[in-house]
């Protein structure tokens, strides 16, 4: 709830694709469970950051062929690394005790996070995920 007792109301910002598939804020709060509670404008501007980490990493590819599981794959790798890029921030906003999830707050959690980015990544470039390759 928010300082005037109401809940806050659901947000969304579609974030520019640039002929990449869309993302949107809503989304990644829904798949991410990310509670509205959180600053809009920090998600947003996290979400946009990922996706041109990703984009960077995944420069050349015939974007065509995100389609099914290659664009769920590359809908995670931004979602994990804006997840990732969000924790610290998460982690300084006053929730209550009972609230609390100290699991999403663990260090732990923003190497797996970006450690899933990482293998959706490779699995999009149709690499190994642990980067052994064949000579």
């Amino acid at each position: 709830m928010g300082l005037g007792g109401k809940r806050p109301e659901a947000q969304n910002t579609d974030i520019p694709a640039d002929g990449w598939p869309a993302l949107s804020t809503a989304e990644f709060r829904s798949l991410r469970r990310i509670a509205f509670t959180f600053d809009e404008n920090s998600i947003a501007m996290a979400v946009s950051i990922a996706a041109q980490a990703v984009q960077n990493q995944l420069a050349g590819i015939d974007r065509s062929t995100l389609k099914g599981g290659l664009l769920l794959a590359y809908k995670r790798a931004v979602y994990s690394r804006a997840h990732a890029d969000l924790l610290p921030e998460f982690a300084t906003q006053s929730r209550r005790d009972e609230a609390e999830n100290a699991a999403e707050d663990a260090p732990e959690q923003d190497a797996r996070f970006r450690a899933q980015s990482n293998r959706d990544i490779a699995l999009i470039l149709g690499r190994s995920a642990n980067g052994v390759e064949l000579i």
